[in-house]
């Protein structure tokens, strides 16, 4: 697919001189094209990763202008885009000859060797070109590679700087903007990033990327209130800037207003070719207002869009969790589990659907491999004793909430659901004796038993011993 822009002004121009050069070589006519049309159709073919052809066309090209610095410095672009990293090399070094001075050179030299993993010769280039550099475009081109190099090091304080700097030469740069705000989110350095956009945006009001890295700043201190303010302001002043509507969706999806949030999702859906994580976001939407048959509907159009899409199988299963359609839901939380091995939420759901189907070999199965990935976690510990519960093996319950009861020492959780197991299991002295325990250590946890087991609020002996340890 093209990736040319094709809202551009230009696109059509471009595309009847495409059209123009295409015809000529099929009929094997004369080029008849200026320097400037030969860059445009070389740029349009590295654009489309068509460098077979590019590389032709620059050839071509230096047939009519062999001493063009140009056409060197795209034959070793091209060469580069292809991994002919010493060729690539070796034409900068014939451009070099016949232009010295052009500060494309040690631009493109620094990218070459940046593809070769020599971060101290890019950098030194970088610095040469610095000193050829006329213009304050080249000098933001120079800030951008040289952050290219720091970002392949993983420096991002040092690209952070390179971006500001860059900005410094051209303040509505989008690709400087598009790339900070990420430096700033991967270092963390949120209130850095503040006081430098308020700065940017004192110099560029009407920048939408200026106001779009300070809302992903703010909500990195997670200032919920004053990011939405930021993104309200970058879709007032592009109104058709899909990411925008996102992220203020995202804002009020975490402040928990669904309904806003899904009315800024599905604009951005009308405005963009939406991703997978779009839809599903969009599932979530209506997930949380109890619209089941929607949410299912983004959430199969998310799948659509990558059937891969272990996240969105196991919404899907949620959802259907939500309608209690077990089958359907074991069919996506499979579906999830297959994809992402690993992931211990999608291993409970799937573990606690096996449960509800009573399909209990393959559910304590789960609840073992999900106790032996993370120990830490009492719930786990739980999860695995109700499941041999369920299965009748007492033995093996009661001896995992003893290991339990031991490694959270002072847990009263275990300790309710030891007495409320005892007790249905039919020793209620053991049952008792927790229960009491339990109660010492924390009265208000006492729900939980009910929580396991309704009917054991109806139990008068339970609750008279209840009663008496409540102060």
């Amino acid at each position: 697919m093209l990736e040319n822009d094709f809202n551009s002004p230009d696109f059509g121009e471009i595309m009847e001189l495409i059209q123009q050069y295409e015809e000529a070589v099929k009929a094997n006519s004369t080029l008849n094209f200026s320097e400037e049309d030969f860059e445009k159709i070389i740029v349009f073919y590295q654009d489309n990763h068509e460098f077979k052809k590019a590389m032709t066309v620059a050839n071509s090209a230096l047939e009519f202008f062999p001493f063009s610095a140009e056409f060197l410095i795209k034959k070793a672009e091209v060469f580069a885009e292809q991994n002919h990293l010493d060729e690539a090399l070796d034409f900068i070094g014939y451009a070099e000859t016949f232009d010295p001075s052009d500060v494309r050179i040690p631009l493109t030299r620094a990218d070459i060797l940046l593809f070769k993993g020599m971060h101290d010769a890019a950098l030194a280039e970088i610095e040469r070109g610095f000193e050829l550099a006329q213009t304050n475009e080249d000098r933001c081109e120079l800030y951008l590679e040289k952050a290219d190099v720091h970002e392949d090091k993983e420096q991002y304080s040092e690209v952070i700087s390179a971006l500001q700097n860059a900005l410094k030469n051209e303040p509505q740069n989008e690709e400087a903007l598009n790339r900070l705000w990420y430096a700033y989110e991967i270092t963390e350095r949120f209130d850095e990033s503040i006081i430098f956009h308020h700065a940017q945006i004192e110099k560029t009001p009407y920048s939408h990327l200026a106001w779009f890295n300070l809302g992903h700043a703010f909500a990195g201190k997670q200032n919920w209130e004053k990011a939405q303010d930021a993104f309200e302001f970058v879709i007032a002043i592009k109104e058709d800037f899909d990411a925008g509507y996102i992220c203020i969706a995202d804002v009020k999806f975490m402040k928990e207003e669904y309904a806003e949030a899904l009315d800024f999702y599905l604009e951005a859906i009308r405005l963009s070719k939406p991703q997978k994580e779009l839809y599903l976001k969009t599932g979530e939407c209506f997930d949380k207002l109890n619209d089941t048959p929607k949410a299912r509907l983004y959430t199969r159009k998310a799948i659509a869009a990558d059937p891969h899409y272990a996240e969105a199988f196991y919404l899907l299963g949620e959802i259907y969790k939500k309608e209690e359609n077990w089958q359907q839901a074991i069919s996506a939380y499979e579906r999830a589990v297959k994809f992402n091995k690993e992931n211990i939420d999608y291993l409970l759901g799937l573990a606690d659907a096996y449960l509800q189907v009573e399909e209990l070999d393959r559910a304590v199965a789960l609840f073992e491999q999900i106790l032996d990935s993370d120990s830490k976690f009492k719930g786990h510990w739980i999860n695995l004793a109700a499941a041999y519960f369920e299965m009748q093996d007492y033995e093996a319950a009661f001896a995992l909430l003893k290991e339990a009861e031991l490694k959270f020492e002072g847990e009263a959780d275990i300790l309710y659901i030891k007495a409320a197991l005892y007790y249905k299991a039919g020793n209620k002295h053991e049952a008792i004796l927790s229960l009491e325990k339990a109660l010492m250590l924390n009265f208000d946890l006492h729900q939980v038993i009910f929580d396991l087991f309704e009917e054991l609020a109806d139990d008068p002996v339970l609750l008279q011993i209840i009663e008496q340890y409540r102060d």
